[in-house]
């Protein structure tokens, strides 16, 4: 598996998971690039992976009024060609009021009747709104690649669990989000099947931030995060085999199997510090 002269752009990939990513895309050998509007959150991801030398750090949001200004910066590292975007659009439902809230957070703790319909409007598709400006910006540059260099070109999203699972985890808001986004890729993988840029979806319904209990009866090998990065990198190495496709880890044998058919191999030296992100292991 290697991607050795390609060139990766992680939306979204200052988070746990998107850490994973990243992690993985540069030991498959590629050039990541990864955006906030946060300098501390990108001197974070580049401390955690030990300050690597193709990790590309960009300062900039995806919101919708900023995602051209971004995408221009991402483009003018060395006007560099992006070969392979990976989207990562999960809910953080992890995320508190105590924390630092980024363009990602949807978690709303407000009953959805207690909103007006603009409200509702807003905050119930925030995180799709955002990825669908990504896509509608970037998506022309990997044609136009792929046009111009016959280079292969992907666009990947990383979704997390819409399923109903009523753990009390997630805000109604969050729930919506998820669902939103679900369709986003749904809809994109189909309407992508005849472009060319492969599209695909990698959707999680696996336990993020387990408790500890939860922990203790199933310690696992490593984090779910770096299972997922490695997941990811084969999925983009694996060319137009997946396009259109869905790869669903909705169990621990579902991780496991995709795993073994994407090459990816579970004995890399992840080398990641002992402090998560987030309280609780992934």
């Amino acid at each position: 598996m290697s991607l050795i002269n390609q060139t990766c752009w992680v939306v979204g990939g200052v988070g746990v998971i998107g850490r994973g990513i990243a992690r993985a895309l540069l030991q498959s050998g590629a050039t990541v690039i990864v955006n906030s509007r946060e300098e501390s959150r990108l001197e974070r991801i580049s401390s955690d992976l030990n300050h690597p030398e193709k990790l590309v750090l960009v300062k900039g949001s995806l919101m919708p009024e900023h995602v051209e200004s971004t995408v221009d910066k991402v483009i003018g590292f060395n006007n560099v060609a992006v070969h392979h975007v990976v989207a990562h659009g999960a809910v953080r439902y992890w995320t508190t009021s105590k924390t630092h809230r980024d363009e990602s957070y949807s978690l709303d703790n407000r009953r959805l009747l207690s909103m007006n319909a603009e409200e509702f409007e807003n905050s119930s598709n925030q995180l799709t709104k955002m990825h669908f400006s990504a896509v509608k910006t970037f998506l022309p540059r990997l044609e136009g690649l792929s046009d111009h260099t016959g280079a292969f070109t992907s666009y990947t999203f990383v979704t997390g669990d819409g399923g109903g699972h009523m753990s009390g985890k997630k805000s109604s808001l969050g729930e919506l989000n998820s669902y939103h986004i679900w369709g986003l890729s749904s809809a994109l993988r189909a309407e992508l099947q005849n472009s060319k840029v492969a599209c695909r979806e990698v959707r999680v319904g696996l336990p993020i931030n387990r408790s500890e209990e939860e922990r203790s009866k199933e310690p696992r090998e490593r984090p779910l995060s770096e299972d997922i990065g490695d997941i990811c990198a084969g999925v983009i190495s694996s060319g137009n085999k997946m396009d259109g496709g869905l790869i669903n880890l909705d169990s621990q044998e579902a991780l496991e199997n995709n795993l073994i058919a994407f090459n990816a191999s579970k004995d890399k030296n992840i080398q990641l510090p002992n402090k998560w992100e987030t309280p609780g292991s992934l």
